[in-house]
C-alpha cells in the first residue's frame, strides 16, 4: 500500500510538471509573438519615417531578351527597400515584345493585351526608341541610355558555320549579292548546297533583321549611317529589291520562329534557308531553350561577318506623362542598372556589358571580341526603310489619303510652321518613298466641291502615274472652313470599295486635327460603312490625329469597325514617321 501511494505521488508530480511546462511554453510563445509584433511595428514605423508618402510602384516593361536578368535585378532593388522622394519604391518587371509596345505607345494603349502602361521601357534596341521619337518625341521622358548590348550575328547550322568561317571572308554588304546567286554556296566551297539563303523576318518587327538590313544597305551604299539620300541611290534600291525577292516562301514572322525552323533541318540541302540574323543573346537563349520556345533540336552556330557589325544597344528610357516621384525613381533604377552587380547579372545572361563577367558556356557561341559597331540610321530613315521594305516585299498597297484642311490646320505647330505645312512635308515624303502600289489624295473641310465637304484631288492609282500629280496637289492644300469628317470618310470609303484591288491591302488614311462638325452622325457613318463593307472587299480606315481636340472614342470606333488603327500625335512634326510606321504594318 505505501508503494502505491509513492507511485501515485510520482505520477501526480509528472502531471504537474507537464502542465507547468505547457504553461511556460504558452507564455514563451505569447512573449515571442508579442516581440515579433513589436519588431514588425517598429520596422513599419521606421519605414513610415523613411517614406512618409507610403509605397509606390515603378512599372518597367522590358524586351523578353532581358527578362530573366531584369527580374533578378529588380529583386535586389526591392530587397534593399529603396526610398525615392519619401516613397518606398517597388519595381515590377513585365516582359513584352517591343513591336506591340511601340504600337500601343503611339496609338491606343490596350490594357487587356499589354497590361498596365509602363513608366519606363527597356527594348532590345534604339531601333524601337528611335521610331517612337520619330512619331512623337513628346512620348519620351528622357534620352535613351544603353545598359547592355548584343551584336547581330548570323545563326546557321554547324556545317554552314564551318564553311562560312573556314574559307573566304565576307561582309554584311556581300549578303545582297549572295542571296540572288543560284550557286551562292560555291563561293564557300559547297556548290552542292545551291543558294545561300538568308531569311529576313519582317524588319519592322524584328530588330535583328532591321539592323542587319541597315548594315547591308550601308555597305552597298558605302556610307554609314544609312540616310534618306542613300536609300534613294539606284544601287541601294536595287539591293532592297534583291533582298526581298530572294526571300524563300513562308519566311517565319519572327526571328525566334525562324531559328526554330532552321534548327529542325536534317541537312543543309533540306533546310528551308541557310541562315537568319539574330541578336547574339537571343541565339544563346534559343540554344538553351530559355526563350519560351520548344527545346532546340539542333543548336545553331553564330557567324560574324567581317567589318563593322550591327549592334543592339538595349536602351533604358523613361516615358513621359508620369509624376515627378516616379520619374526620379526611373532615373535611379537606370543608374542602378549600370552598377557592377547589375552589369554582372546582365553579362551572365548573355549580354555584352562593361563588366568582366565570364560569358555563359553555350554550344554554338564563341563570344568573340567585337569589331566596331555600325552607325545606326536616324529615326526617320529607319521608318522610311521599314515602309520601303514592306512595299517592296508585298508589292505595294492601295492607299487613299484623306486630309483635313479645316481652318485649325493653319494653327502654329512650332518651329515657325503651321500644322498644314508639316502635313504637306510629310505627304511629299510619303509620295517619294512609296515605290509600289497605288496612292491617291482627297481633302475635306466644308463646302469644297459644289457644296460637298470633300474633294478628290488625285484619283487613287499606280504610284508611277500619280506621284507627280500628288506633289502638285499637296502644294495646293490650304486651311479653310470647318471639319466635316463623317461625310468625307463615307464618301472616300464608297470610292475605295468601288475601286477595290484584289490581293492588296486597301486602306484609307485619315489625317485630322479635329472632330466632326457636319450633319452626319457617327451612327449614320457606321451604318454607311456596314452597308458598303464586304468580306470580299475589306477597306481599312486608319486615322492619324494631330493635337488634342479629337473625339478619339469615335475615331477608335471607325478604325475598329474596318480593321484600321488610330495613332495620336501631339504634333504634326511626327506625321512622316507615323505614315512610315503605318506603311510598315502587317496584318
Amino acid at each position: 500500500m505505501p508503494r502505491q501511494r509513492v507511485v501515485g505521488r510520482r505520477s501526480a508530480l509528472r502531471r504537474s510538471v507537464l502542465v507547468l511546462g505547457l504553461v511556460l511554453l504558452m507564455i514563451a510563445l505569447w512573449l515571442g509573438a508579442t516581440w515579433l509584433r513589436y519588431v514588425a511595428d517598429e520596422r513599419a514605423a521606421e519605414r513610415g519615417r523613411e517614406c512618409p508618402h507610403g509605397p509606390t510602384t515603378l512599372k518597367v516593361t522590358v524586351a523578353p531578351s532581358v527578362e530573366e536578368p531584369l527580374r533578378e535585378i529588380a529583386g535586389r532593388w526591392n530587397a534593399a527597400g529603396v526610398v525615392v522622394d519619401d516613397f518606398c519604391v517597388k519595381v515590377t518587371i513585365a516582359a513584352t515584345e517591343s513591336g506591340p509596345i511601340l504600337t500601343g505607345l503611339t496609338g491606343e494603349w490596350n490594357v487587356r493585351e499589354l497590361g498596365d502602361r509602363p513608366h519606363a521601357w527597356l527594348p532590345e534596341s534604339s531601333f524601337w526608341t528611335d521610331r517612337l521619337s520619330a512619331v512623337d518625341d513628346a512620348l519620351l521622358g528622357s534620352a535613351p541610355d544603353t545598359v547592355a548590348s548584343s551584336p547581330v550575328v548570323l545563326a546557321t547550322p554547324e556545317p554552314a558555320s564551318k564553311a562560312l568561317t573556314d574559307t573566304v571572308t565576307f561582309t554584311w554588304a556581300d549578303v545582297a549579292a549572295l542571296i540572288p546567286d543560284p550557286s551562292g554556296w560555291s563561293r564557300f566551297g559547297q556548290s552542292g548546297w545551291g543558294r545561300l539563303i538568308v531569311a529576313l523576318p519582317q524588319p519592322a518587327a524584328n530588330p535583328a533583321t532591321g539592323l542587319a538590313v541597315q548594315a547591308v544597305l550601308s555597305g552597298v551604299g558605302k556610307q554609314s549611317p544609312l540616310t534618306h539620300d542613300v536609300l534613294e541611290r539606284p544601287e541601294v534600291a536595287d539591293a532592297i529589291g534583291k533582298l526581298t525577292a530572294g526571300q524563300p516562301t513562308g519566311v517565319p514572322e519572327t526571328t525566334r520562329e525562324a531559328l526554330i525552323s532552321l534548327g529542325a533541318a536534317e541537312s543543309m540541302t533540306t533546310a528551308p534557308f541557310s541562315a537568319v540574323p539574330v541578336l547574339e543573346v537571343d541565339l544563346h537563349r534559343r540554344n538553351l531553350a530559355i526563350d519560351g520556345g520548344p527545346p532546340a533540336r539542333r543548336p545553331l552556330f553564330e557567324v560574324m561577318p567581317d567589318g563593322p557589325i550591327p549592334t543592339a544597344d538595349f536602351p533604358f528610357v523613361r516615358l513621359a506623362g508620369i509624376d515627378a516621384a516616379l520619374a526620379n525613381a526611373a532615373d535611379r533604377f537606370r543608374q542602378f542598372l549600370l552598377e557592377p552587380d547589375q552589369q554582372r547579372s546582365l553579362g551572365r545572361a548573355g549580354l555584352r556589358t562593361a563588366s568582366r563577367e565570364r560569358p555563359p558556356s553555350t554550344l554554338g557561341i564563341t563570344w568573340p571580341d567585337l569589331p566596331p559597331a555600325t552607325a545606326p540610321a536616324n529615326p526617320r530613315t529607319t521608318q522610311q526603310l521599314a515602309a520601303t521594305w514592306a512595299a517592296a516585299a508585298e508589292g505595294g498597297r492601295i492607299v487613299t489619303m484623306l486630309v483635313d484642311v479645316s481652318k485649325s490646320m493653319g494653327d502654329d505647330n512650332g518651329d515657325g510652321r503651321t500644322r498644314m505645312q508639316w502635313v504637306q512635308e510629310a505627304l511629299h515624303g510619303y509620295a517619294n518613298y512609296t515605290v509600289s502600289g497605288s496612292l491617291g489624295l482627297w481633302r475635306f473641310s466644308q463646302a469644297l466641291d459644289r457644296g460637298r465637304p470633300y474633294q478628290q484631288l488625285v484619283a487613287t492609282g499606280p504610284i508611277g502615274d500619280t506621284r507627280a500629280p500628288l506633289h502638285q496637289a499637296v502644294d495646293t492644300l490650304a486651311p479653310t472652313g470647318a471639319t466635316h469628317l463623317h461625310e468625307s470618310v463615307a464618301a472616300a470609303y464608297r470610292s475605295a470599295v468601288s475601286g477595290y484591288v484584289v490581293g492588296k491591302r486597301n486602306e484609307i488614311v485619315v489625317i485630322t486635327d479635329g472632330g466632326s462638325e457636319g450633319s452626319m452622325t457617327l451612327t449614320e457613318l457606321t451604318a454607311a460603312i456596314k452597308a458598303l463593307g464586304s468580306t470580299k472587299k475589306p477597306v481599312a480606315v486608319s486615322v492619324i490625329t494631330l493635337g488634342t481636340n479629337q473625339n478619339r472614342a469615335a475615331l477608335r470606333d471607325i478604325a475598329k469597325l474596318t480593321g484600321g488603327t488610330v495613332s495620336t500625335l501631339s504634333s504634326a512634326r511626327g506625321l512622316q514617321a507615323a505614315l512610315g510606321q503605318l506603311a510598315a504594318r502587317r496584318d
